[in-house]
């Protein structure tokens, strides 16, 4: 059985072929390339806990969670659930994700988009902008200090935002040293694979107050995501819990409706 380093190294040998291809071929199909961004960190920043709900069709640990999945409409249910932000997983070998879903959800909504892959290199943000995405996911633990720093710099260049996953005390210097201005906490144990929010509540102290934080991973429950609310964090990633329900705009309703009451 892999350990979940491992693992992570697979997936990103794996994504280092498809960049190759990718830079091979060229980056020729761009139908959103000059379309308006919409203001992702915005979004996060506004009243009340903002949720980014997440398209995610499986995942490598569980396998197939929505397995007749129609992202289009799923991320029409969001919005009227109250979604501030959409958050869209391309990679396909790993989560079965493409970037036509994210494609096809530009088309479907207005609000900003996050595109979710282990990005290494510069083509892949590039493929963010022409896809319709506002926002990239840029992973501490995938990419080196240098690396980080120029990823981040160069998603601002063609005006997307980056949400900046961090894992633990030492990512988040990282982060911090490169100026992320949207922190990701995932609240997954990438050694364990274990998931706790008090990963989010431990880091949360260290985090400039200018900076937006967003808790990632194990969130299921109202009271979890009213207690990450007062603690201070802006804003939730959630995705298996709605892509699995029967009536995800019903559940993110009522989740809204519970953790922002007065």
């Amino acid at each position: 059985m892999s350990t979940p380093q491992n693992f992570l190294k697979r997936i990103l040998e794996q994504k280092q072929e498809e960049i190759a291809r990718r830079r091979e071929r060229g980056l020729y199909f761009r139908p959103f390339w000059d379309a308006p961004r919409r203001d992702f960190e915005g979004a996060l920043r506004a009243e009340g806990l903002s949720v980014i709900a997440e398209i995610k069709k499986a995942s490598p640990s569980k396998g197939l969670l929505c397995p007749g999945l129609d992202p289009p409409g799923l991320a029409r249910s969001y919005v009227r659930g109250g979604a501030r932000a959409i958050s869209v997983i391309t990679d396909e070998t790993f989560f079965r994700g493409s970037l036509e879903y994210l494609a096809a959800v530009r088309e479907a909504v207005e609000i900003p988009l996050l595109r979710k892959d282990f990005i290494l290199d510069p083509i892949q943000i590039e493929e963010a902008r022409a896809f319709g995405a506002d926002a990239v996911l840029l992973i501490v633990a995938a990419l080196s200090p240098e690396q980080l720093g120029e990823l981040l710099g160069y998603s601002r260049r063609l005006g997307l935002s980056a949400l900046v996953e961090v894992h633990d005390e030492e990512e988040l210097e990282a982060a911090l040293s490169v100026g992320a201005r949207i922190i990701g906490v995932n609240n997954r144990n990438l050694r364990t694979f274990q998931v706790s929010v008090e990963t989010t509540l431990r880091l949360l102290p260290r985090i400039p107050a200018d900076r937006v934080v967003v808790a990632e991973s194990g969130l299921s429950e109202a009271s979890t995501l009213r207690r990450l609310k007062e603690a201070g964090v802006h804003a939730v990633l959630i995705g298996e819990a709605l892509v699995k329900s029967s009536n995800p705009e019903y559940l993110l309703e009522s989740w809204l409706r519970e953790v922002n009451r007065a």
